[in-house]
């Protein structure tokens, strides 16, 4: 069966987080500081929405031919303001100089000595959240995609996909989709070819291609899967 398929669904089970979210920049750092009103209001369609996969109602796609139980990815764009990309130091820096040692240090701070109040002082905001789009694998090798409305004429800072997962696994899906932005961040690390620094090192579901590279690219170690035992942090030379 080709990759992606049937594996993506079981996987889900395994993407829940087994451990304390982290948190991170630039849109990540946002979402834990929305009102449980606020994060409603941008995301509580997606929350919705995968829970459908699982209290029995009917489980709404774009796609006439799709199976529920195929692989389905919900994904929605998150843009935010002041452009994430024009702080100096870089967000990703200034996150990092909260830690001791180098960015690879074992070190890791305890949550009371962090003070949050720095990263208020970014005063960045979501200036708009896309509605949700649709990725659709029938397991056979058939992919289709289905995009609601680009809200800004820009590209977006972040993108949140998720698979369908039990919603009863998890404690707060709030916290959930922080996680999950932060292991996003680690991806992008793996995908360069180096190991990310101390902050990110969690297992956990991110990005949905990541998710393949590391299921079946022996480079990778099962970055994706929450439960997964990880030996090396450093990606292997292929």
């Amino acid at each position: 069966m080709p990759s992606g398929t049937s594996t993506a669904s079981e996987a889900t089970t395994r993407s829940t987080p087994a451990t304390t979210p982290i948190e991170s920049s630039p849109a990540s750092s946002l979402s834990p500081r929305l009102s449980e009103a606020e994060f409603d209001e941008h995301f509580g369609d997606l929350q919705r929405q995968i829970e459908s996969h699982y209290d029995g109602s009917t489980v709404d796609l774009p796609f006439p031919d799709a199976d529920p139980d195929d692989v389905i990815v919900y994904r929605k764009d998150v843009y935010v303001q002041p452009d994430p990309t024009g702080y100096e130091p870089p967000l990703l820096e200034q996150y990092l100089g909260h830690f001791d040692g180098e960015s690879d240090s074992p070190v890791m701070p305890a949550k009371d000595t962090l003070d949050t109040s720095e990263f208020d002082d970014l005063e960045a905001e979501i200036e708009a959240v896309s509605p949700m789009h649709y990725l659709h694998t029938d397991g056979l090798g058939t992919e289709q995609t289905h995009r609601g409305e680009d809200p800004l004429d820009r590209k977006p800072d972040a993108t949140i996909e998720l698979v369908p997962f039990d919603p009863a696994e998890i404690g707060s899906f709030h916290h959930y989709v922080v996680s999950h932005l932060a292991y996003q961040i680690r991806d992008c690390f793996l995908r360069m070819g180096v190991k990310p620094p101390v902050a990110f090192r969690k297992a956990g579901w991110g990005k949905y291609r990541s998710f393949h590279e590391q299921k079946f690219c022996p480079q990778y170690e099962n970055y994706w899967d929450a439960t997964a035992t990880i030996e090396s942090w450093e990606p292997k030379v292929p």
